[in-house]
């Protein structure tokens, strides 16, 4: 999640576990050690495809946050200027305060390695990165505590709009992902890899991205349509490239990351030898995926392994967000994936039911 919501919910926990010790220099605290895992975005891992597997690794392991709790509180509860809030009041601020920014972070499409170093990534993606709805309650809570009177109750409600909230995308999910079966059922799609995750900063739309062999399948579904079903627009997966991708250590440790939900094209170039591209389909938009990588180049007819490069996808987002916007009050009204970014790798014979034009 996004610095201002992981500071907002550290500010809370923080008031209510150290609050009737320390009064608002509670909830200032919180939301500093709030932010620390996150710094992990100042290491150099020493290339693009490394700085983007390895983010939320050590610094969000629930393990690592045992072992930094207890030595921290250890180190406090002996400082004559802290030692007098105790051992045990040091330790449960320091764990809840880091815990739940890791929990939070793992119901994002990403998740987070909360078990690191012995498991992969943890995540439900039942929010989205940025969800305003989701902070609000807590930073409303953390600034009022802050500057207008310090109530323990204020906390709560923060906390527990918050909470249920969230609460909310994970059932969310669970409906729209049971919603759709039938018409993944009649296209012979429910056993291919889907992903139900919802669309910028809300729960009201949600996106289903399908792996199907050489192609992947894009549709929105909002919980107010009637009925509920997907309205699938196909994309050309460049399958065809995998094997060569994966071959490399660079398409292992993507493939590790993001498991089915990988694109693979050439990208070729007048000046220069052609690349191959791998690209994580699980954030963003056909035309609009930020994370995609260069790992290699062509040489003699082989690809040759190289130092990854980060390369972005930049449709018109403003009009995104737009038709986003659209789409949840006028299912009839928002226009195709397609049409939006008219990505070149979009399968247009036969073209999707969805084909609209934006009003």
């Amino acid at each position: 999640m996004d610095p201002v919501t992981q500071a907002s919910l550290g500010a809370v926990v923080g008031g209510l576990t150290l609050g009737s010790r320390l009064g608002r220099k509670a909830i200032l605290l919180g939301a500093a050690v709030a932010i620390v895992p996150d710094l992990d975005v100042l290491i150099a891992y020493g290339d693009d495809v490394s700085d983007f597997i390895y983010h939320r690794g050590f610094s969000h392991s629930l393990l690592v946050h045992l072992l930094v709790a207890t030595g921290v509180a250890g180190l406090l509860a002996r400082i004559p200027a802290t030692r007098d809030i105790g051992f045990g009041r040091w330790w449960w601020f320091l764990f809840l305060v880091l815990s739940t920014h890791v929990l939070l972070d793992a119901l994002t499409t990403y998740g987070t390695q909360l078990f690191w170093p012995f498991a992969g990534p943890v995540g439900t993606a039942s929010i989205f990165v940025i969800d305003p709805l989701y902070t609000l309650p807590l930073l409303v809570a953390a600034i009022g505590a802050l500057f207008y009177r310090f109530a323990p109750r204020l906390l709560v409600a923060g906390l527990v709009l918050s909470t249920a909230y969230a609460g909310s995308g994970l059932a969310l999910k669970v409906w729209i992902d049971h919603r759709i079966q039938p018409a993944l059922i009649a296209m012979d799609l429910q056993d291919q890899p889907r992903m139900v995750q919802p669309t910028p900063f809300n729960l009201l739309l949600w996106r289903i991205t399908v792996v199907d062999d050489d192609q992947f399948l894009e549709a929105w579904v909002g919980i107010f349509d009637q009925p509920i079903r997907p309205d699938f627009e196909a994309f050309e997966r460049g399958a065809h490239l995998q094997e060569e991708a994966l071959a490399l250590e660079d398409g292992q440790r993507l493939q590790w990351f993001a498991g089915d939900f990988l694109r693979f094209h050439r990208a070729e170039h007048t000046d220069a030898p052609d690349r191959l591209v791998v690209t994580d389909l699980r954030l963003g938009a056909p035309g609009f995926f930020p994370f995609g990588f260069e790992i290699a180049e062509e040489r003699d007819g082989d690809w040759q392994p190289i130092t990854s490069r980060q390369v972005r996808e930049t449709g018109p987002r403003e009009d995104a967000i737009r038709a986003i916007a659209t789409r949840i009050i006028d299912p009839e009204g928002a226009p195709c994936l397609m049409d939006l970014a008219e990505p070149d790798y979009a399968i247009t014979r036969p073209p999707p039911r969805c084909r609209l034009q934006m009003p």
